[in-house]
Order: structure tokens, then sequence, then C-alpha cells
């Protein structure tokens, strides 16, 4: 557009903008992964997750690392009688092979394409956390997925 003066007018129509989000929400959780030691407080964080996969209609993966020397048949057979106790029938266990439970979890997320994983804030405590460090931590920073870590402590997390 030429103005009266000569030079060029740009005439700058307003582009109004509209973020939609799709018409699907945001991301379906379809499975969501727990680990446990079958510990008390493993247990709360176990029951945990199944009551977010029932809010969600998601799968629930119960898992358990399996250390050297310990037997993966029995551990998987004892693993999914827990898993049917605390939380029914409707969760798979699964118990895979590894000294290391968070490096077992993260790898077992992959391999299952898990979009949530579920881990208690108790653990392990004392040299073992000082030698494979903080579970709950080193999954949340290696996960390429969601992480909830679920206050497990009986008292609550007070101090």
């Amino acid at each position: 557009m030429t103005s009266a003066t000569g030079g060029t007018t740009l005439r700058l129509n307003r582009v109004a903008m509209r973020l939609r989000r799709k018409s699907e929400g945001p991301a379906p959780v379809r499975r969501i992964l727990v680990g446990t030691d079958r510990s008390e407080t493993a247990t709360r964080a176990v029951r945990w997750a199944a009551q977010m996969a029932d809010v969600y209609g998601a799968e629930l993966i119960v898992c358990q690392s399996v250390r050297d020397g310990m037997d993966k048949l029995t551990t998987q057979r004892d693993l999914a009688e827990y898993a049917e106790e605390v939380v029914g029938p409707g969760a798979r266990a699964l118990a895979a092979q590894g000294n290391d439970p968070a490096r077992v979890m993260v790898e077992l997320a992959k391999e299952e394409d898990v979009d949530v994983i579920v881990v208690g804030s108790v653990g392990m405590s004392g040299r073992k956390e000082f030698l494979l460090e903080n579970v709950p931590n080193r999954v949340s920073h290696n996960a390429s997925c969601t992480v909830v870590i679920v206050q497990t402590r009986a008292d609550g997390g007070k101090r």
C-alpha cells in the first residue's frame, strides 16, 4: 500500500491464534509400573499405584528386581501372589534380573512402553543407599517417562 507521502505502508493484519488442546486431552496413561521389594513401605506405593491405575483405567505392572543369587522363577511366583493379595487379580507381576533396582525399573519402563513409574520415597537406607544411591532419585533422573514419588514413610514424612 502506498501512502500520501509516497512511502510504502505495510498493513499488518492482527492475527489471533488460539491454541487448542487435542480433543483427547492430556497424554493418556495406559500403563503404570511400580517397583517393590514387598516391604511395608513399598506396599504403600503399590496400593497408591493401583488407585492411580483405577482412575486412569491403566494397566498396572508390579515389578521387582531379582538380584544375583535369587531364583527368578520363585521371585516371579511370589511376586504374582503378592500383587494379587495387595491389589487384586488385575495387576501383572514382572520379576526382572538385576542388582540395581533403579536401573531395572528404568529399563522395564522402556521395554514395556510405560507412561508412569511409581516409586516409594522410602527404600534402601544406610550403606546400601550410599553404595547404590537413592533409588527414587535415580529413577526420576533416568526415566524417559513421568515418575511419581509417593510418600511411603509410616509417619507420613514427618521428621
